[in-house]
């Protein structure tokens, strides 16, 4: 116990704040348990096998996190990821789900090959750069939070439109978005994890939201998906060597950007914007990656709702660990957290959407080779609805600008490739 406590001092923090910063990220990476399992039984893979794994990769993951790396970050099957993964190279371009957990397997295993051989990417984005991806950071949640909470919906002459506040789901948003801004408000302790709880508890009581099936039940087996590789399909069909190509850069551009905001936000950032635990993140995510797809989760990555933990005060590993945790856990209690409505959750994530945009004060709006890319990169990541765009198009015109106006000195050498690449990617060579 006394290193323990010394630890907790050393970080600033104390247990019970990790404990609730655990619990707040855990409730709002929650529904992944549910989305996974529907977006990638689409791909012909067995639904309750895959929640199994989904929690088996999320735990894992996460409890790798906090030993190597020892930040707060929880991770899980990413969101985006997944729906390529079934949509576009199972169903739409007719690989074997196995074929394809293959090359998400070896998409990982180049990031953690990178991460590991020390080429640290983080230490090559400017300072205004970052912030303003943090920033983008934000506006990307707040946009999925209200997407959640059906506040915005899709319209076809305006892109989005107001969503249908009659409808009980809205509704539940309505109710959990006041609930989580008066608690926010007056600075309550665990506010975030708080509202989403009590959301859920008012929308049941109410009859907003229905009430769980039951509480308890042994796990699906998982075996149906354990080691199913197919290494030999990606040889005999070397046509899957562009999604191979593919499932890297999205993993390598959206890891940066997640594990930078998410590792500014948590304080590990010094005045110049360098980040400290980049390098200990991103093999983390790598060899997570590794061990999901072998056991049949495909595309594992740090996740943005990890800002609701931090921002709920979590500091070191301890928060990961418990996220871990709470994923085995849930292996139990799967009619129980199914439960939970995502409107519930989402108006947290809106919260620190909010909380993320005042990084915006640190761009360097007096100089434009700064602020336009720093801009670009803010509007491109909402608007897209991709991380990897945001840093692309944002690399790209930062490169451009200091080469037009004599400022190449400033570019960073990693900066060039991260532009190149883009470029490609664009050309659609990759």
């Amino acid at each position: 116990m006394p290193d323990l406590k010394n630890f907790l001092k050393k970080h600033k923090t104390d247990l019970n704040t990790e404990v609730i910063a655990a619990l707040t990220t855990f409730f709002t990476m929650a529904y992944i348990l549910v989305v996974n399992p529907l977006i990638l039984s689409d791909a012909g893979m067995p639904f309750g096998a895959i929640f199994t794994a989904t929690a088996l990769a999320a735990g894992i993951g996460s409890i790798i996190m906090g030993l190597r790396a020892n930040r707060p970050l929880a991770i899980a099957t990413g969101m985006g990821l997944n729906a390529f993964f079934a949509y576009t190279v199972v169903v739409g371009m007719g690989f074997t789900w196995q074929i394809a957990m293959a090359a998400s397997f070896i998409a990982s295993a180049l990031l953690f090959l990178i991460a590991f051989a020390g080429i640290n990417i983080s230490h090559a984005m400017p300072k205004s750069f970052k912030f303003g991806l943090i920033a983008g950071l934000g506006l990307f949640l707040v946009l999925i939070g209200m997407r959640n909470a059906h506040f915005v919906v899709m319209n076809e002459a305006t892109l989005v439109g107001i969503g249908d506040f009659s409808n009980p789901a809205t509704l539940i948003g309505a109710l959990g978005f006041f609930i989580v801004s008066i608690l926010v408000v007056r600075k309550v302790s665990g506010a975030l994890f708080i509202g989403v709880f009590a959301t859920t508890l008012l929308a049941m009581a109410t009859g907003l939201a229905p009430l769980p099936e039951g509480i308890f039940s042994l796990p699906p087996s998982p075996s149906p998906l354990f080691f199913q590789l197919d290494f030999e399909g990606i040889l005999q069909n070397l046509s899957i060597l562009p999604v191979v190509w593919t499932f890297f850069i999205i993993l390598l551009f959206d890891l940066i950007g997640t594990n930078i905001a998410m590792l500014t936000q948590a304080g590990y950032a010094d005045k110049k914007g360098k980040v400290s635990g980049f390098k200990e993140a991103l093999e983390s995510n790598g060899l997570a990656g590794m061990f999901g797809a072998i056991i049949g989760a495909p595309a594992l990555v740090t996740y943005l709702e990890n800002a609701t933990g931090i921002k709920a005060g979590g500091k070191t590993g301890l928060v990961a660990i418990g996220v871990g945790i709470l994923f085995f856990i849930s292996l139990f209690f799967f009619p129980l957290i199914r439960a939970i409505p995502i409107e519930a959750a989402a108006p947290a994530i809106v919260l620190v959407g909010l909380f993320m945009l005042s990084t915006v004060e640190n761009i360097e709006f007096h100089d434009e080779t700064e602020s336009i890319p720093a801009l670009i990169t803010l509007g491109t990541i909402p608007f897209t609805f991709s991380i990897s765009h945001g840093i692309a198009v944002g690399s790209v015109i930062y490169v451009t600008l200091k080469l037009f106006t004599g400022k190449y000195k400033e570019i960073h050498p990693a900066m060039y490739l991260i532009a190149i690449l883009s470029l490609l990617d664009f050309a659609h060579v990759f």
